[in-house]
């Protein structure tokens, strides 16, 4: 037997959604929902018809549309790397974060703001780059890119020496050789909640965003599971072994 499913990382991403515990998890997601919310309405708003353009005014959109694209991801990946660390954490000790608020912007601190938003500003780059080449690429790169950031926060808890940044692209495309597939579908499983989300200008983002991102912490901590410790037996384990210095 392999990881768990991607129904069962869901399942237990939901524990954090429901009951005393969603209010926990509300605090951890507040900055992402109301950014989410902000977003889509502004998205909204600033979308001109392409066809009232001229061929300067086409050229400065798409580099404004680049360079905001840019900021978003770098401030939106912050934000995100917070969020999902705390659920980390929350699972592998097993007792919420007594201010969760504060939990979720654990890397805008001075020591480590600068190193996440390049790691950000890189991932973003040459993903775009990737993309350049062909659509499909630049998507499975995105996948491949897509556990730096918590590889980065493992390093940081452990007093780990940063000494490259691109460094953590690279154990992020280590870590992920073979669950790509299972990130994809993962990602997709979620699209009905993400339409839900546009639907309600943002406001299901209360639910949705607590919940996608309590399952890409489960994601994490399962794929490094199963690199540190193999396959799950056929027995299975309800919960995973935990290592407080688990690093990669």
């Amino acid at each position: 037997m392999g990881m768990l499913s991607n129904y069962d990382l869901k399942m237990r991403a939901r524990s954090r959604v429901k009951g005393p515990a969603f209010g926990i998890s509300l605090k951890i997601s507040l900055i992402l929902i109301l950014w989410q919310i902000v977003s889509t309405y502004w998205d909204g708003q600033r979308t001109p018809d392409p066809s009232s353009l001229g061929f300067g005014e086409s050229v400065q959109y798409l580099f404004g549309m680049f360079t905001t694209s840019m900021v978003s991801e770098i401030i939106f990946g912050v934000f995100g790397l917070g969020t999902v660390w705390a659920f980390v954490e929350w699972r592998r000790s097993q007792e919420a974060p007594a201010n969760p608020v504060q939990a979720s912007l654990k890397f805008w601190g001075r020591e480590t703001l600068v190193d996440v938003v390049v790691l950000y500003g890189l991932r973003f780059l040459f993903t775009v780059l990737w993309t350049f080449l062909l659509i499909v690429p630049g998507i499975i790169k995105s996948f491949a890119y897509s556990q730096a950031g918590l590889i980065f926060a493992e390093d940081v808890k452990n007093g780990a020496k940063i000494t490259s940044l691109s460094e953590y692209l690279t154990r992020s495309q280590d870590l992920m050789q073979g669950y790509k597939g299972r990130f994809f579908w993962l990602q997709l499983s979620f699209i009905g909640w993400w339409i839900l989300v546009a639907l309600t200008f943002g406001i299901a983002a209360i639910y949705v965003i607590p919940y996608y991102n309590a399952t890409m912490a489960e994601f994490y901590m399962e794929v490094v599971r199963e690199r540190r410790y193999g396959a799950r037996h056929p027995a299975g384990d309800t919960e995973m072994p935990v290592d407080e210095n688990d690093e990669l």
